[in-house]
């Protein structure tokens, strides 16, 4: 009797094992379409289809955007962002933000109130308790500890500013257009604090950009370093990872994840293959070889005033060449390197010149370097603002790349995953930023540019215009009026321009002009114009020099030109007449010189106001400046009724002037022709 009795409580026991896990799997299952999910790429592209073709792309979107998910097909889910603009994006960098979080009481757990008061207590802020609450469920052996650091998110993004780059054509992100490698620029700092808001990273597959790298050194089996490698260039050295941990006392995990995010993965990659200056032509700035060395995790690599590739830096690093040059001999091949007997021991065991020195060499500076001195996590290599780091805040940070953390600590997880090693006791280190909004930060996918492509005073551009320079404190202009008109145009169709419009001058003649440009995310730019008014000294009107230049004109037509006329003469005409006149050819360049030709144009500007004629040259029909047998054949055609002439030709053709081009006008162009009359 006792036996099934003991047999139907174990049968009850295993009965309430499966029903829990069912419960605990309907709470973390993927919620129904729609659902809020969290873009988990560095900036993931959108698509116009569900397809991933280069002429579908519309924009991109950063790390820690929200999107509301309404469906799926072909590997991409269907979302809405930006209010409501529908786009495709691929799923596999999408998070379910719903299923991710959790303010329910699990049975059998804490109550939520009672596990979030105990965050708190321990320096957490109550927004981290809904996602750290679920992840407590789920993986009950984690610890979390926070890290309250000394800086508002805000404070720690700005400073940020001009250290982090990202991979993104979205010139809303950009902090400038410096272009810095591939497609990688200096951000703003209202897209920096998505990537800083630890809260975007509390799920399962982003955390371990927080785990703490010292205390899970030991966790790790074979399966999690295969499960980076894969098939990989590094399948080949796992032996001297598992050498490098040992000998460091380093988690092989990260240093291999490490290695794999710098490149170190792929057999081509230059900083592993030994030969890089075979290869490429580069040597050390001394003119030596690169070949024979290796860099797995890329230290040192970066580009600076003797460098421009970041391998080459990095593989001089690794072969000792950045010292000095006195340290150098040449060995028994004829081929430089460090000597240690001469300039002493190199540090972490370099040279690098072998892939074993250069994983275990690595391995110990990422040890000495980093781990010990406080950036013990993934996120505080990356952002070095821990209380407990040894070194100057902001500075000494291991990757550009801002995306960098949490691209190793996706790999960290589904290392982890595929060891079956996820249940471990890991510790997290989360920082938690002074005065931090409820409101979980998300990138500012808008334009800040906030400067104008011109501006005009009656319809004039003012002379010298630069976007960047916004004072123009003596600006002179020529006008009999009290009053000026102002516009302006943005370079950016979605900013805004006020201050536009009729100014009247003062007493002393002048006009104080501000123009603000608002941007679409609201940085403002104003302009400052102080406009002088400069009262002409007389009145000059193009009517008025155009009746005195000898010509005819019928609307903007200027005939009565004889052949052969210079265009220097024409232009020295309205200049004597104390006008302005440029002239340029029928393709609208610039004419200075040479025989005028029907079809040109000349812009007199008097002291108010300027027009444009096109210019027709008695008897030149064809435009190209000489009287010869195809303007002839031109008029024929017209008095035929072949081919009409119109606008500048017809005036050219009517070479008596009566209004009409008929028999008499044939003639006279014959007569030219033959030389008999000059026209």
């Amino acid at each position: 009797m006792k036996k099934i009795i003991n047999l139907f409580i174990i049968f009850l026991f295993c009965i309430g094992t499966i029903l829990l896990s069912i419960k605990l799997e309907n709470i973390s299952a993927a919620a129904k379409y729609p659902f809020t999910g969290l873009i988990s790429a560095d900036s993931l592209v959108v698509h116009s289809k569900a397809n991933t073709e280069a002429d579908t792309e519309v924009t991109e979107l950063a790390y820690g955007t929200k999107v509301n998910v309404t469906g799926s097909s072909k590997g991409m889910y269907k979302i809405t962002y930006d209010t409501n603009k529908v786009g495709y994006v691929s799923d596999n960098y999408v998070v379910n933000y719903d299923a991710g979080i959790l303010t329910t009481d699990v049975k059998g757990i804490e109550t939520y109130d009672n596990y979030c008061n105990s965050l708190v207590s321990k320096g957490f802020d109550r927004s981290y308790c809904q996602y750290l609450y679920y992840l407590h469920y789920k993986y009950p052996n984690w610890e979390f500890k926070a890290d309250v650091v000394n800086y508002t998110l805000e404070e720690a993004a700005k400073a940020e500013e001009d250290k982090v780059v990202l991979q993104t054509k979205n010139e809303n992100y950009w902090l400038n257009g410096k272009h810095i490698e591939g497609d990688y620029y200096y951000i703003k700092d209202s897209v920096i604090t998505s990537f800083m808001d630890p809260r975007n990273g509390l799920f399962d597959s982003l955390i371990f950009q927080f785990v703490d790298l010292e205390s899970s050194k030991n966790i790790f089996n074979d399966a999690t370093l295969k499960s980076i490698s894969g098939s990989g260039n590094l399948s080949k050295y796992l032996a001297s990872f598992k050498k490098a941990a040992t000998t460091v006392s380093i988690n092989p995990v990260h240093i291999m994840t490490r290695s794999s995010q710098e490149g170190a993965n792929k057999s081509n990659y230059a900083a592993v293959t030994g030969k890089y200056t075979s290869s490429t032509g580069r040597t050390s700035v001394q003119g030596y070889s690169l070949d024979g060395y290796y860099n797995f995790y890329n230290i040192g690599s970066y580009a600076d005033k003797n460098y421009d590739y970041t391998v080459q830096r990095g593989l001089a690093y690794a072969a000792g060449f950045l010292e000095d040059n006195s340290c150098m001999v040449k060995n028994s091949s004829g081929k430089y390197e460090y000597s240690a007997s001469k300039c002493g021991q190199l540090s972490y065991n370099r040279p690098w010149n072998t892939p074993e020195k250069a994983i275990i060499g690595g391995a110990m500076f990422i040890a000495n370097d980093y781990i010990s001195k406080g950036q013990d996590t993934l996120y505080f290599q990356k952002f070095n603002i821990a209380t407990y780091s040894s070194l100057t805040d902001f500075t000494h940070q291991y990757m550009t790349n801002i995306y960098a953390p949490m691209s190793e600590g996706s790999k960290m997880y589904n290392a982890y995953k595929d060891g079956n090693l996820l249940n471990s006791k890991f510790t997290f280190i989360i920082p938690v930023y002074k005065n931090m909004s409820p409101d979980i930060s998300e990138p500012v996918d808008k334009s800040s540019n906030s400067r104008l492509s011109s501006i005009t005073i009656d319809d004039k551009a003012i002379s010298e215009f630069d976007p960047v320079r916004v004072e123009y404190l003596d600006y002179k202009f020529i006008t009999a009026a009290n009053t000026i008109r102002v516009g302006a145009k943005t370079e950016d169709s979605k900013a805004t321009v006020t201050g536009t419009g009729t100014y009247t001058f003062d007493s002393n003649g002048v006009a104080n002009v501000k123009l603000t440009v608002t941007a679409e995310n609201g940085n403002k730019t104003v302009y400052t114009v102080v406009v002088e008014r400069v009262k002409p000294a007389e009145n000059i009107t193009v009517n008025d020099i155009v009746s005195k230049m000898g010509v005819k004109v019928d609307g903007s037509i200027m005939y009565g030109i004889s052949p052969g006329t210079d265009v220097s003469t024409l232009v020295k005409t309205v200049t004597n007449n104390k006008g302005k006149a440029t002239v340029v050819d029928s393709s609208n360049k610039s004419k200075t010189s040479g025989k005028l030709a029907s079809g040109d144009k000349i812009t007199i500007s008097g002291t108010t106001d300027n027009k444009q004629y096109t210019i027709a040259v008695r008897g030149d029909v064809n435009g190209d400046g000489v009287i010869k047998i195809n303007d002839l054949i031109l008029v024929q055609s017209h008095i035929l009724n072949k081919g009409k002439l119109t606008g500048y030709k017809l005036y050219a053709g009517d070479t008596n002037y009566d209004g009409s081009v008929k028999i008499n006008d044939l003639i006279l162009i014959q007569s030219q022709i033959l030389g008999k009359i000059n026209l």
